[in-house]
Parts: structure tokens; C-alpha cells; sequence
């Protein structure tokens, strides 16, 4: 079922998305290797929420292409009930992720400056 090879597809293709969303402000704080001269780093840390939310949209494209096939609309067949059993949680796991790193992102991005001042 094709259905089954893009749901697989995306759900692990976002993993590794979220796990570097989840990173780069770390990187930004603990490793300023690329920390321009003119920057602090309440600064570079404060551009690293840009990046999360970036990121948090892409989680966000990707899981919504696939929610079709877990959450169809109108009529369906036992095989969206079996792929949503299936994948439902996964889905759901990764949508509240993107959520999530989109909120903190845009949080960092605002205010990531303030606690270094």
C-alpha cells in the first residue's frame, strides 16, 4: 500500500528535523563557533529560536501531508481506520512536536536575548 510507504516515509524523515529544531538553540548557547564577532551570544541565541520555527513549519508541511490518509474526510474505508490505528499516535506525537518547538521557537526569537543581559 503506498499509503502505508508515505506515512513511514514522513514520520521518520521529521525525526531527524525535530531532533536538530531541539539542538540548534543548544548549539547557539554552548558552542559559538559560528557566533559571528559583532554578536553576543544572548543574541546568536535569540536568532536560533528563527531557525526553530523554521523548522517547526517544516515538521508541520510534512505531517500535514500525510494526515489525509489518517484523518480523511468524508467517507472511509476500513483501511484508514487500520492506518490511523496503526500510525495515529505517531502522527499525533509529531504534530504536538511541531506545536511545541513552533511556540518555544517563537519565544526564543522574542526574548532569547533577555536572560543574558
Amino acid at each position: 500500500m503506498n499509503a502505508r510507504k508515505a506515512i513511514k516515509q514522513s514520520l521518520l524523515t521529521t525525526l531527524p528535523i525535530i531532533f536538530v529544531a531541539v539542538a540548534v538553540p543548544f548549539i547557539a548557547i554552548f558552542i559559538p563557533v559560528l557566533m559571528p564577532e559583532t554578536e553576543t551570544v544572548g543574541t546568536w541565541f535569540q536568532r536560533s529560536g528563527a531557525i526553530v520555527v523554521a523548522l517547526a513549519v517544516w515538521v508541520e508541511i510534512k505531517n500535514n501531508a500525510i494526515s489525509g490518509y489518517i484523518y480523511p474526510s468524508g467517507l472511509s474505508t476500513s483501511q484508514f481506520a487500520e492506518l490511523k490505528e496503526s500510525y495515529g499516535l505517531y502522527f499525533n506525537i509529531i504534530k504536538w512536536s511541531g506545536f511545541v518547538l513552533a511556540i518555544c521557537g517563537t519565544v526564543i526569537w522574542g526574548y532569547g536575548d533577555i536572560p543574558f543581559k
